[in-house]
């Protein structure tokens, strides 16, 4: 029987928001806001160079040094508000020898990190006084080489609450907010050690800008349309080997008809498999006139907010033996775009657009030599991408191409992708700040 939460209803969904300016869904086809559907479906979602802190500490024990990394404001939360929420961050190690670009002390262990996303009051808040609406995503990124993974993406890309009691939140209605945190541990730390939030340089600075938290609001007794396309078709199924590019379309996924104000949830999921080598494999997901473009056009750039990305770009190091990140290697991708203006041709037709993750791949340079095997894309990945739309009075202005779908129901989901609806207490869900 499902159990009833004192603040909040976790139902097990992802989803992604938009930066410092809140934008609500629900616009008719002429791009002018539908009266009464402004505020059903709100987005927000983090700036470039959004991470809080350059380095996490690496604690002796699960929880005892967990630490915020990336902080999205919420607009007044509201009985009944369904809040999903998802995102990306990029964990490196650092300090395998005595070089410049090290940080800290150096370690020859291999740390377990997790990230969660929770509710705060605060932007900094990690701990006790915050609520997790995320399970917990985990990962032990080797640092011992031959081996090495080096960069860890940690991806949230599932997580909904709906919100029951605002007043027991742990923050004001008006000044929620939601937060990634981020925990490092390993019983063999002696103090001093640390994972970087980014990647770091070879003069010893660290690299961001390789994170985002995004958040999608729909407010209680909103008629949300939602449609939801899956592709599991490569239209890449090598990458060519190249730190200077060989860039290529994995995946694409066209959306049409769509019109201002609505917001494209976006997951993915690539398998890549290796030879020989380790490889460096990077992804981001961008949203195109073409199904094989890599980068955003001019045009499709008037349409999404950050420069028509959905994602930021990053990666980690797949290796041939254990490690978290083992050939094939499995690339995890989470994001948000909201469609701000309504894209039609010069003779006023509605125009589509793609949303294509993007990926590359490079051998490690202490493993250079002239010739590499490329790397394989092989079966078992798919890109999702699930439109919602604020309607008005039940129906929209146009019409959404696609099947209509409810809560639960998908064009083509597998049954592990199923998630019933169901509510659960906070204690069901692993807190971040608890000790295992």
């Amino acid at each position: 029987m499902a159990r009833r939460l004192s603040a909040v209803a976790v139902i097990g969904w992802g989803a992604c928001l938009v930066g410092p300016s809140l934008v609500g869904a629900g616009v008719g086809r002429d791009g002018q806001r539908q009266r009464g559907a402004e505020e059903d479906l709100l987005a927000r979602w983090t700036e470039r160079q959004a991470e809080l802190r350059a380095t996490v500490p690496i604690a002796r024990r699960f929880g005892r040094k967990t630490r915020a990394v990336l902080s999205l404001p919420l607009p007044m939360v509201r009985k009944g508000d369904r809040i999903n929420v998802n995102g990306e961050v990029l964990v490196s190690t650092t300090c395998v020898d005595r070089l410049p670009r090290c940080i800290g002390n150096r370690y020859g262990f291999d740390p377990h990190l997790r990230a969660q996303i929770v509710i705060a009051g605060r932007r900094r808040a990690a701990g006790p006084g915050t609520l997790a609406i995320s399970r917990s995503v985990k990962h032990t990124c080797q640092q011992t080489r031959p081996n090495r993974n080096h960069h860890c993406p940690l991806v949230v890309s599932r997580a909904s609450v709906v919100i029951d009691r605002p007043r027991r939140l742990p923050c004001r209605p008006s000044k929620c907010r939601v937060n990634m945190v981020v925990d490092a541990h390993q019983q063999r730390a002696e103090g001093g050690e640390v994972v970087l939030i980014g990647a770091d340089r070879p003069d010893g600075s660290v690299d961001q800008g390789k994170a985002r938290l995004n958040a999608a609001i729909s407010r209680e007794g909103a008629e949300i349309r939602k449609v939801r396309r899956t592709t599991g078709q490569r239209l890449a199924r090598r990458l060519p080997p190249s730190p200077d590019g060989g860039y290529r379309v994995v995946y694409s996924q066209r959306m049409e008809r769509l019109q201002a104000g609505d917001v494209l949830q976006v997951r993915a999921r690539q398998r890549t498999a290796i030879m020989q080598l380790p490889y460096f494999i990077g992804s981001k997901v961008v949203v195109g006139t073409r199904p094989r473009a890599k980068r955003a056009s001019t045009f499709a750039r008037r349409i999404v907010p950050r420069h028509g990305t959905v994602t930021e770009t990053n990666g980690f190091n797949c290796t041939l033996g254990p490690s978290a990140f083992r050939s094939p290697c499995v690339t995890k991708k989470a994001g948000l775009a909201l469609i701000r203006r309504t894209p039609r041709r010069p003779g006023g037709a509605s125009r589509p657009l793609f949303v294509n993750l993007v990926s590359r791949g490079f051998p490690k340079p202490v493993q250079a030599r002239l010739a590499y095997p490329r790397l394989r894309v092989i079966r078992g990945g798919e890109l999702t991408v699930t439109q919602l739309r604020a309607t008005s009075g039940g129906r929209p202005k146009g019409p959404v191409s696609g099947r209509l779908l409810g809560a639960e129901a998908t064009d083509r989901q597998p049954p592990a992708a199923q998630h019933p609806r169901r509510r659960i207490g906070a204690g069901d869900i692993p807190d971040l700040w608890e000790a295992s």
